[in-house]
């Protein structure tokens, strides 16, 4: 089992902030597969955020794009704009699981255990109330009326 931060077949969300928060930076993000291949048809253009309402001094230069892996490994997704000036790059860790199923199977793991301590302490309740009622008959002392 590979180990990761990102799941396969689970999209990855990009960020890219252009230097000097030009705001036309035309920004493509170029996929390399956990082989070292471009993946053209993942490759994308990043978009910016203007474009969908966000405030303008916030997103200034800011562009988001994303990808899914199909597959384990390291992929690597190289991102430039336009003009050259803001080469980035960045590595994600793909597997086949993610943090949240892992979360999800140690909670239901959990719970199954507390559901079967629950179980067994009601078994050994009930098998300590018969001792202690056979301790009490055999230790009764004889009274004669």
């Amino acid at each position: 089992m590979a180990t990761g931060t990102y799941k396969s077949g689970v999209q990855i969300n990009l960020v890219y902030q252009a230097a000097g928060l030009l705001a036309d930076a035309i920004p493509v993000g170029t996929v390399l597969d956990e082989a070292g291949a471009v993946d053209a048809p993942k490759s994308t253009s990043l978009t910016s955020q203007l474009l969908l309402g966000e405030l303008t001094g916030v997103a200034v230069g800011r562009y988001h794009g994303h990808f899914t892996p199909d597959a384990e490994g390291r992929w690597t997704v190289v991102i430039q704009d336009k003009n050259g000036a803001g080469e980035v790059s960045k590595v994600y860790e793909v597997c086949g699981h993610d943090v949240d199923a892992i979360g999800d199977q140690v909670a239901a793991n959990n719970s199954a255990i507390a559901s079967q301590l629950l179980l067994t302490q009601s078994v050994l309740s009930g098998y300590i109330s018969n001792v202690e009622s056979a301790v009490d008959l055999q230790t009764s002392p004889a009274i004669i009326s």
